[in-house]
């Protein structure tokens, strides 16, 4: 009989304050997202296309729960702050007259907020490297192995959309 995690369960397997791989997977996305901002400063904006916004939606809908169900403060600023670099970086690209005046400073503002969610995310990792590690029951880990199955097969079944999209759109059609 499958049983859906509750939100302290789920808390508790993947706090990134006592897990460390949760820890070590937001250094890496910051790390990655601080770069990416460093190095377009003084790019112009790419032309959007209607997949990427299909991707935001997706991405916004799965960052959704986590923010809601962690309850530590650095955790939802963590979240929060991954929330607002996607939506500012999508809104400058579809809405360029909004950002048009004030792209740099927005583009400043996305660096020092992937900076900001770097060093919470490297306060996270330390704390979680220093924490006791505790080990779940039996009964939490078939739970979460359940999770992570449908987890995995969300991310397979979105990787094979995106890559069917890639090869619609740049394989040319026979004609």
């Amino acid at each position: 009989m499958s049983r859906k995690l509750s939100d302290q369960e789920f808390h508790a397997l993947y706090c990134p304050v006592k897990n460390p791989k949760s820890a070590l997977f937001l250094v890496a996305f910051f790390s990655l997202e601080t770069f990416i901002s460093w190095k377009g400063l003084h790019k112009p904006p790419e032309h959007p296309d209607l997949f990427s916004l299909f991707f935001l939606i997706l991405v916004m809908a799965l960052l959704a729960k986590p923010l809601l169900t962690f309850t530590c403060f650095r955790e939802r600023l963590v979240f929060g702050l991954v929330i607002v670099s996607v939506a500012t970086d999508e809104g400058e690209r579809f809405v360029p007259s909004v950002f048009g005046q004030h792209a740099d400073t927005v583009k400043l503002v996305k660096l020092a907020l992937s900076l900001l969610g770097l060093l919470v995310s490297l306060s996270m990792l330390a704390q979680s490297a220093r924490a006791p590690k505790v080990e779940p029951n039996a009964e939490q880990a078939a739970i979460a192995k359940q999770t992570k199955r449908a987890f995995l097969i969300v991310l397979a079944v979105s990787m094979a959309v995106l890559v069917l999209g890639m090869l619609l759109y740049f394989l040319p059609f026979p004609r």
